[in-house]
């Protein structure tokens, strides 16, 4: 089974996957998810972007941080997990009410990062359960 530090670390490498392509190509990750979508509350789509790479890349950072402890806090474990499930609630909730602005590849990319988040979460939480908070590398 994967420690909880390994399990952060992974959860830190999909976040940063995730908000590279907001951070390095704005333009072009909106275009790709949603074409037609010029703007969202006032903000271009390419910033709307840039500033989810941005909260990627911190939280990535702050989940790199706290799995370099010999054993990360319990509470920010759980904190994640909780994160997690709302993000693929979010995501769900998102296609859901305005999946027709979505590319076809922008819904598959959604699904797949949703996916892949439910699953990091459930392996988290399944650790923290296990542990008893005992985390090791």
């Amino acid at each position: 089974m994967l420690s909880l530090r390994s399990l952060l670390r992974f959860d830190t490498a999909l976040c940063l996957a995730c908000g590279l392509p907001g951070l390095l190509a704005a333009g072009w990750t909106a275009k790709f998810l949603l074409p037609d979508q010029a703007g969202l509350l006032g903000l271009s789509m390419p910033g709307v972007m840039l500033a989810l790479g941005a909260a990627l890349a911190a939280y990535a950072g702050l989940l790199l941080i706290m799995s370099n402890r010999p054993q990360p806090p319990r509470g920010f474990v759980a904190f994640t997990v909780l994160a997690d499930g709302l993000w693929v609630l979010g995501t769900l909730a998102l296609l859901a009410a305005f999946g027709g602005a979505f590319s076809l590849w922008g819904v598959v990319a959604l699904l797949a990062i949703a996916g892949d988040t439910a699953l990091i979460g459930w392996l988290k939480a399944r650790a923290l359960r296990d542990s008893n908070g005992l985390a090791t590398a």
